[in-house]
């Protein structure tokens, strides 16, 4: 999760989801062999979330105890959860203790834990759910109390469609080897690393100026962003000629980041490729490692990601996380893919290129 100024719910979630709303099949896409391997796949649909973007923030609405609230979409954040802000607003237990900490941009949290009555999302109602505490900000509009992380999207294939504001849960049924990108015979694909159960997220292997790059896909981040490491190995820092200051960032943590603009040699994700791509770059993990107050041992928080792939790169593409196959399926709608706003900046260097 990040978001410009200016990550224990998985299994209970994931139980209430009824299967229903329709099925796909997806053999009518492909031919030849692939074609009988894929006459048995069914997208089974689960539910359809709608979404309300409030700038380039994906929320959904839920009810916690009976209470109207919206939860950010957060690929990028391990754990669903309520923000440490939140739960004295909503009546919510605070369990003593610390159960972990998260680290991300802005530093660290802490983690708490709480207990919701009933909690509702699409159609369903879990009673008597824990849930996390964590976050040391709030996270936009004043009834945004929460994230709904990977914990529960790596349960489900999700189609993510911002230009309809709408996202879709599949389960599929015999797909290991179909081609899922039923909206459009040409969608692209990239791989993902398999995701791990206990720290889960969708790691995507890049090139950013022909170097290679760790990325993860994080709909929580309001705009894409690269670490200071990887911008420098691909050419570009701070003092690079051209660079451009640029708005300064939150996530996690309690700290404000500042964010850097620079123009970089081409960016490539599976089939798609950017010649020239415009992109923020700042630190992301924390100045790579903490140390716990009282403590003189320090945690290295190096291997942290090397870029988000933020909401601005899933507003400008139909995409289908295909958790099953380990793979992205995305079409291009058109626009930047990767925004870089204020006035300043637009003022310096335009808009980002478009994807070819």
């Amino acid at each position: 999760m990040r978001r410009v100024v200016g990550r224990a719910v998985a299994g209970a979630i994931v139980a209430a989801f009824s299967v229903a709303g329709g099925v796909l099949v997806a053999g009518a896409l492909v031919a030849g062999a692939a074609a009988q391997a894929a006459e048995t796949c069914q997208m089974i649909k689960s539910d359809t979330l709608p979404v309300e973007m409030d700038g380039n923030q994906p929320l959904v609405k839920v009810a916690v105890n009976g209470h109207p609230v919206y939860f950010l979409v957060d690929t990028g954040s391990a754990l669903s959860m309520i923000l440490r802000s939140k739960a004295e607003e909503l009546d919510l237990p605070s369990f003593s203790g610390r159960n972990g900490t998260l680290v991300g941009v802005g530093g660290r949290s802490d983690i708490q834990g709480t207990r919701i009555k009933t909690f509702t999302l699409g159609k369903q109602t879990v009673t008597d759910m824990p849930l996390k505490l964590a976050g040391e900000r709030r996270i936009g509009r004043e009834d945004v109390v929460g994230l709904l992380g990977e914990d529960v999207f790596r349960k489900f294939d999700v189609e993510i469609d911002l230009a309809h504001n709408i996202i879709n849960l599949y389960q599929p049924r015999g797909c290991d080897s179909a081609f899922l990108g039923f909206w459009a015979e040409n969608a692209m694909t990239a791989d993902f690393r398999p995701v791990d159960w206990q720290a889960p997220s969708i790691v995507l292997d890049v090139t950013v100026g022909g170097k290679p790059v760790r990325a993860i896909l994080d709909s929580g981040a309001t705009h894409s962003v690269l670490s200071l490491e990887a911008a420098s190995r691909a050419g570009v820092t701070p003092d690079t000629p051209g660079v451009v200051m640029g708005e300064k960032s939150e996530g996690i943590g309690a700290k404000l980041v500042q964010d850097w603009v620079g123009v970089f040699d081409g960016f490539t994700l599976g089939d798609e490729t950017i010649k020239r791509a415009k992109l923020r770059f700042s630190d992301l993990n924390g100045s790579a490692s903490y140390a716990d107050a009282g403590s003189r041992t320090r945690f290295d928080t190096s291997g942290g990601p090397e870029m988000l792939l933020g909401a601005d790169f899933l507003r400008a593409h139909h995409v289908l996380i295909a958790h099953s196959q380990n793979r992205l399926y995305f079409t291009y709608n058109g626009g930047p893919v990767f925004q870089v706003t204020g006035p300043a900046l637009r003022r310096a260097s335009g808009e980002n290129a478009d994807a070819n």
